[in-house]
């Protein structure tokens, strides 16, 4: 089972008493992920506790909305990326170079005399950005980096994706949220962080303001959110909709009306599944859908 589905295999024969042996278990697997994937979809959330590094979009108002909830933790909230490393390729007969952020490390691109080369710079083995500049330099091939002032910061701390940005006689700019905000508080159950305290960086205007700044990205969120037992509710939606799944795989897809088992005989279309959630399960699940009415978080 894949480790964010909504309920566990005995969850789901709870529902589908007619199973009482192990033959049934690859299918049931595969429709509760599916399903929980569901779920998630038309309920706009997660639910399974996660830790999520995101960026936000100021908002000029109080309140920033964070996309999951209810809120376990905040590991940190960062505003004003900035450039931590500069990185170019000047080599000869070489139009394209890119670097590219990934989750482990860097990639460098280039095409030199038309034959595409590709190296890969870990932060496993450079865990400063000094020591990632440093990485860089030696790879040679007209490769060259250059530090502005934070060498000592974690290389991994480089949110990924960024790139494939161009560094072809050119500098390719890796930004970082540096400047830590401790002026918040937490509304854990709406997932809402609230402005409590003026900023304290000069830069920004009207720092007595209460207020998220407008900006793009602005802002970088690291926390942790979902249950760490899911609602009743939202397994029973679960498991009933995988009880209706199921019970459609024995189906005559040319019948008009069938009877199964702890069920009334309801009419379908001939040969055509409805496709749609069951009215019972979108009851159970309307407490639960993220509205997303005055947001643009996404």
């Amino acid at each position: 089972m894949a480790a964010n589905d909504l309920i566990i295999l005995a969850r789901a024969k709870q529902n589908i008493q007619s199973i009482t042996d192990t033959s049934q278990d690859a299918l049931l697997t595969t429709l509760i992920t599916a399903i929980s994937r569901g779920i998630e979809k038309y309920c706009r959330r997660d639910f399974v506790q996660t830790t999520y590094d995101e960026l936000y979009n100021g908002t000029g108002d109080r309140r920033l909305l964070l996309r999951q909830y209810p809120l376990i933790s905040v590991q940190s909230v960062r505003y004003r990326p900035v450039t931590v490393l500069k990185i170019t390729n000047n080599l000869a007969n070489t139009p394209q170079a890119r670097v590219a952020v990934t989750s482990t490390g860097l990639t460098l691109t280039w095409v030199t005399s038309g034959v595409t080369n590709t190296q890969t710079v870990t932060f496993a083995g450079n865990p400063t950005i000094i020591s990632l500049q440093n990485a860089v330099n030696a790879v040679g091939s007209g490769w060259s980096a250059v530090g502005t002032g934070y060498d000592q910061w974690p290389s991994a701390d480089l949110r990924s994706p960024q790139g494939a940005l161009t560094a072809a006689g050119q500098f390719a700019e890796l930004k970082l949220h540096t400047y830590e905000l401790a002026g918040y508080q937490i509304d854990e159950n709406r997932g809402w962080l609230l402005r409590a305290i003026p900023y304290t960086d000069p830069e920004l205007l009207h720092p007595e303001d209460l207020i998220w700044p407008v900006g793009i990205s602005n802002f970088r969120i690291q926390y942790t959110a979902g249950f760490a037992t899911i609602p009743e509710g939202v397994q029973e939606a679960c498991a009933q909709w995988v009880s209706e799944v199921y019970y459609q795989t024995y189906r005559d897809p040319k019948a008009r009306k069938q009877a199964t088992q702890g069920t009334v005989a309801q009419e379908f279309s001939v040969g055509k599944p409805t496709g749609q959630m069951p009215p019972n399960v979108a009851v159970l699940l309307a407490p639960y859908v993220r509205l997303t009415v005055a947001t643009n978080q996404g």
